[in-house]
């Protein structure tokens, strides 16, 4: 499994196809995430559906990155950003690679 971050309109999923073209594409993790929070399942439930989704074949998995900026004022929406950040942080820590993507070039950073 591929990591892909990056800002909103990057070129994250642009690379991915360029980069991995034999790779299926979970995109836009980060909205995955928030609704399924908003569907009222836990942190770890979401985790386990995430890894029953890539559990075969090659994926490359597709997500802005949240953390950054301006913390948001909403309670439920600081919730979101911690959840998808620890997912991240568990996904990355499985994926074969992790690259970060700005203005449309990637860096491969693990």
């Amino acid at each position: 499994m591929i990591l892909i971050i990056g800002g909103s309109y990057q070129g994250k999923t642009a690379y991915a196809r360029a980069n991995f073209p034999e790779y299926r594409y979970l995109n836009q993790l980060h909205l995955f995430v928030k609704k399924r929070l908003d569907e009222g399942k836990k942190p770890d439930a979401i985790m386990a559906e995430i890894l029953d989704i890539i559990k075969e074949g090659e994926w490359a998995i597709i997500s802005d990155e949240i953390g950054n900026g301006v913390v948001p004022l909403e309670p439920e929406d600081r919730r979101w950003r911690e959840i998808t950040g620890s997912i991240l942080t568990a996904l990355a820590k499985e994926a074969t690679e992790v690259h970060r993507v700005v203005c449309g070039i990637g860096q491969r950073i693990k």
